[in-house]
């Protein structure tokens, strides 16, 4: 029987999953809590996901072109074990924590709770263009939601990457602005205080329509790095000014660049803008990174960083519930960092090793058995 080749441990990428969702915890704690110094960091911290978005993209693509393809059916069942062992649990902890009134938005006929709560947990609710189901439940699930679409197309993206995966970034960038046009054209109003009318924000926020374009990103980062990149023999020295001069252009673009110019572009623009203005400096970054010579990433490779990458998405699941938790149930509203990073820590720690990884363990081997008893019942 032939073995599957080892995929390469790409460590440091891994770790740089805590820092992006350390950004987007900080931008939602900051709208809840009484940190000044928090308060005082631009709202383009939310461009983490969009960093998390570009990550996921170049780590697929490098896991699946290093091994077999899964056939289509059984890579989705991969992906979903992936993500909804976390998505269940925050989901349960939200609603046994959190008073009723207070856990998700609530509506008549498709817009009611229970309803939405179906497609939610579906991971379909991103395909909605109503902010009642984008940020229904744990409103930050609307991400894994997208995710999932991508994972649906990834597949077909993935085919003749290296030749072709020009035509793919321009394809979904395209895509995203022709989508945007449209809704311009059509007259669909921008934004409403009503969550459950058809506006052009929450048709785009978290449109796997408009947001494929950020992880085509990252599969054609790794496409160009691995023909031209990956093997650069340059000297430690080299490569940790590279890590150093990405992580710098980062800084800046979402600290200074797009914080800068965000009140001269067009709210049509903005549509995009403000969810993944910094879209275009995460490729330096992953890719720098990628390589692993540096000093920083040497790092990054540690096993301490490792961990806190391993249970990022823990963390990104958990950290809104926990906000809730603070704010509206123990009504305090001025928990010091000192009490709710470490909990939130804590709680994404137990949740990897008691949710997460057994969870994907549970439904992967309940696949293998349905196939398993599908081909047994045929023969």
């Amino acid at each position: 029987m032939a073995v599957a080749p080892e995929v390469q441990n790409l460590k440091p990428l891994t770790s740089l999953r805590f820092f992006a969702a350390a950004m987007i915890v900080i931008y939602h704690a900051s709208s809840s809590f009484g940190w000044t110094w928090a308060k005082a960091l631009p709202g383009s911290m939310l461009h983490g996901v969009s960093f998390f978005f570009v990550l996921s993209g170049f780590i697929l693509t490098h896991v699946y072109t290093s091994k077999p393809m899964l056939s289509y059916g059984s890579f989705l069942r991969a992906r979903f074990a992936r993500l909804w062992p976390v998505h269940l649990a925050a989901t349960l902890l939200l609603f046994l924590t959190v008073p009723a009134i207070s856990l998700t938005y609530d509506g008549p006929g498709i817009f009611d709770k229970w309803i939405v709560l179906g497609f939610n947990l579906s991971l379909l609710h991103s395909a909605f263009p109503f902010l009642s189901y984008i940020f229904s439940w744990n409103a930050v699930s609307w991400s894994i939601s997208t995710e999932f679409f991508f994972y649906a197309a990834f597949p077909f993206l993935l085919r003749n990457l290296e030749t072709t995966w020009h035509w793919k970034v321009l394809g979904s960038a395209a895509l995203c602005i022709l989508f945007i046009a449209g809704l311009a054209a059509a007259g669909i109003q921008l934004s409403s205080p009503d969550v459950n009318k058809l506006t052009a924000v929450a048709a785009t926020y978290g449109s796997p329509i408009t947001r494929i374009f950020e992880f085509s990103l990252g599969m054609a980062c790794w496409a160009i790095w691995h023909k031209h990149i990956r093997n650069w023999s340059f000297s430690a020295l080299v490569w940790t000014i590279l890590e150093l001069a990405s992580l710098a252009l980062c800084a800046v673009a979402i600290l200074v660049i797009y914080p800068g110019i965000m009140k001269s572009l067009s709210r049509w623009v903005l549509l995009y803008g403000h969810p993944a203005g910094s879209f275009w400096v995460f490729p330096f970054v992953v890719m720098a990174f990628a390589t692993g010579r540096g000093a920083i990433s040497r790092l990054l490779s540690t096993r301490a960083l490792v961990f806190l990458g391993e249970i990022s998405f823990s963390i990104y699941m958990l950290h809104q519930v926990m906000i809730k938790i603070f704010s509206v149930t123990l009504d305090w509203p001025d928990v010091p960092e000192i009490v709710f990073f470490p909990l939130v820590l804590a709680f994404a720690a137990t949740s990897y090793l008691l949710v997460e990884r057994p969870g994907q363990r549970l439904l992967l081997g309940v696949g293998q058995r349905c196939r398993a008893a599908a081909i047994k019942k045929a023969a």
